[in-house]
């Protein structure tokens, strides 16, 4: 463990830990007495809490050992920070359940559960506070890692870009570069450190947090060897920094073949079998209470107000491009007339295509919920890349590079590109380029968190109502 990872620990991930075992025992004391006590005596017996607070300790480091804290992560978005923390505790308690099981012959399932749905809400709030309080500490210039660049080219004045953005919330403090050209012309607010040769009697009075290696492959000799030297003696944490010239910018996997590195284009963590599963798990889920719930009501409402404002079916069918480029029917109210261009030519904002009733079916996404016969169907998931039409597949796979990649997830309701703006209609390749990004990176970095996350982040918007690029 680095002297940074153990600082983080004793920090930030042990303290919080202990707080959530508070948070656990607490609810769990209170409701043992609470509860009636002719109840939980017919349970467990009042002789056996003890027993409870031990499965509870072992329960949480186990689910912790699964959903790490992150609070303390300099990227982390604060709803994730939420959702993480209720599902903790919400695993916790299962865990639970499972140990009791063993050990009791009775288990007291209600009571565990009113347990569970007292803490939950409570760990999230916790969770969330906790980081709101770091970035607290690191906008008043604590926690900060001092961080040194080494190398003059693109890949040094980029990493100093992103390290130097909200640095008042990241904890990044780049101290400056070292170049390997004293013609090096270096990005706004950074100091220049000197040349790389310079760099050891540097650290002889100076210790930075990390050190970051972005020199070019014919400026290494034996530079990287001095300086993971230099960096190992002091305890500074290293990282290198590749140059990736020629290369598409995005998350690479390190892996090795026998002794010899490799870098893999990406790693899907939905070729997971356990990840799919999840994934699927969800999509039947939230499908099945939609459709057998709302969506008759929905349906009818829908019915009515089609049939009497347009002639035609109530629903549209068309295909459209799914998981690994294969084709399917995807189903959607009926929002235009009946015309030839269906398949062919986006909806836009004053289309005439559009009835009065279909525009408002547009615009609150109502025409969007049959979808849930997709998902249910498996081919569509709640979230996911968008489906385009076959049409557009053809044509922007020739325009952008990595269009086709988009496909290696099933294609979703809403996804992760509309909840940022990228919703609606593409008025130039520079727009779909931007959602293909998007969407690629949802691929590139999903967790069952994230899909929660998206998914809430949708209904809010819905009833925000300002979408301008629905229609």
């Amino acid at each position: 463990m680095s002297y940074q990872s153990s600082r983080e620990f004793f920090y930030f991930k042990l303290p919080v830990f202990l707080v959530d075992l508070l948070i656990c025992c607490t609810i769990l004391f209170v409701y043992f007495r609470v509860l009636p006590l002719d109840h939980l005596s017919g349970l467990i017996g009042r002789k056996y809490e003890i027993g409870l607070y031990v499965f509870l300790t072992m329960s949480l480091l186990i689910a912790v050992s699964h959903i790490k804290i992150i609070l303390h992560e300099r990227q982390a978005r604060s709803f994730a920070i939420f959702w993480r923390g209720f599902i903790l505790s919400l695993l916790t308690f299962v865990i639970m359940i499972a140990l009791v099981s063993v050990s009791y012959k009775v288990v007291p399932r209600q009571f565990i559960f009113w347990c569970a749905l007292t803490a939950s809400p409570l760990m999230g709030l916790w969770h969330y506070v906790a980081h709101r309080m770091v970035k607290r500490l690191r906008r008043l210039g604590r926690n900060q890692r001092d961080v040194v660049i080494v190398g003059g080219g693109r890949n040094a004045f980029d990493l100093y870009r992103e390290l130097s953005m909200g640095r008042d919330v990241t904890g990044y403090r780049v101290t400056g570069i070292f170049t390997t050209s004293d013609e090096a012309v270096l990005p706004d607010g950074c100091a220049n450190l000197g040349r790389v040769e310079q760099l050891d009697e540097w650290l002889a009075e100076n210790r930075p947090d990390e050190l970051y290696c972005a020199l070019s492959p014919d400026e290494y000799g034996k530079t990287i060897a001095r300086v993971v030297k230099e960096c190992n003696d002091r305890f500074i944490d290293f990282c290198f920094v590749p140059s990736m010239d020629g290369y598409p910018r995005r998350h690479m996997v390190m892996d090795k073949m026998g002794n010899v590195l490799l870098l893999r284009l990406r790693e899907e963590p939905l070729t997971s079998i356990f990840a799919r599963i999840k994934k699927r798990v969800f999509d039947v889920v939230v499908s099945t209470l939609f459709l057998c719930t709302l969506f008759p009501f929905v349906l009818l409402f829908v019915w009515i107000g089609t049939t009497l404002t347009s002639p035609g079916p109530l629903f549209f069918r068309q295909k459209r491009t799914g998981y690994n480029g294969k084709s399917f029917t995807i189903y959607k109210f009926r929002s235009m007339a009946v015309n030839k261009d269906a398949d062919k030519v986006q909806a836009t904002k004053d289309d005439p295509r559009k009835t009065k009733f279909g525009n408002f079916l547009r615009r609150s996404s109502i025409d969007e919920l049959p979808q849930f016969i997709n998902v249910l169907l498996g081919d569509m998931s709640v979230i996911g890349p968008r489906p385009h039409m076959e049409h557009h597949t053809e044509m922007y796979s020739e325009l952008i590079n990595d269009y086709m990649v988009r496909h290696l997830a099933k294609p979703g309701i809403t996804g992760w590109a509309q909840i940022n703006g990228s919703r609606g209609e593409t008025k130039t390749v520079e727009d779909m380029a931007r959602r293909v990004n998007l969407d690629i990176w949802y691929i590139e970095h999903w967790t069952l968190l994230l899909d929660f996350d998206i998914f809430f982040k949708t209904f809010w918007n819905l009833l925000k109502a300002d979408d301008k690029q629905a229609y």
